[in-house]
């Protein structure tokens, strides 16, 4: 049983060639994670979460009358310039990655999702819940940090570990 603990907590982490894995109420240090280990491989890839998927647009290009597969003189699409490439790889890898940091109890939740943007946002909804349920949140935790006071016979260790979950709370509900 101890081994399973330890070997699921390992999981969790990720390391620097593997992904962290999503866990039960662990949302938000998963999140936490990911980010920092997408950011790690590339910069740009991070972007793909944020942003969404890289839809290229490509233009018609008339030929100079050459005969193509299309007929004599009609338009081809021009070639993805190697920028456009670069973003549609980080589109891929940003899907790889985030998807291999959900544990297979959660899969089906992201099943259909076809960007790493789409399986982010799922779970940011699942977890952090709508604007409203994000407001109550955090008058909770602003409840929680105005009414905090130490507990009698409460070690200052514990004290500082209550108030550390607060300010981790409020800083979840984006005020710090």
């Amino acid at each position: 049983m101890a081994h399973a603990l330890s070997l699921n907590v390992s999981n969790s982490f990720g390391g620097s060639n593997r992904a962290p894995i999503l866990v039960a109420n662990e949302y938000h240090h998963w999140s936490q994670r990911m980010e920092r280990y997408i950011r790690r491989l590339r910069r740009d890839i991070w972007r793909s979460v944020e942003e969404g998927p890289h839809v290229p647009v490509l233009t018609p290009v008339q030929t100079d009358g050459a005969t193509t597969k299309l007929g004599v003189g009609q338009p081809t699409l021009n070639r993805p310039t190697k920028n456009v490439l670069d973003r549609m790889e980080n589109d891929i890898v940003a899907f790889y990655e985030i998807s291999c940091g959900v544990a297979s109890e959660k899969f089906d939740i992201i099943i259909n999702c076809k960007s790493a943007k789409e399986i982010w946002d799922v779970f940011k909804n699942l977890y952090e819940g709508t604007e409203q349920a994000q407001d109550k949140k955090l008058a909770i935790a602003l409840n929680e940090f105005n009414n905090f006071k130490a507990h009698a016979g409460e070690s200052l260790e514990d004290s500082f570990k209550r108030f550390n979950l607060i300010i981790t709370k409020l800083s979840n509900a984006g005020t710090i």
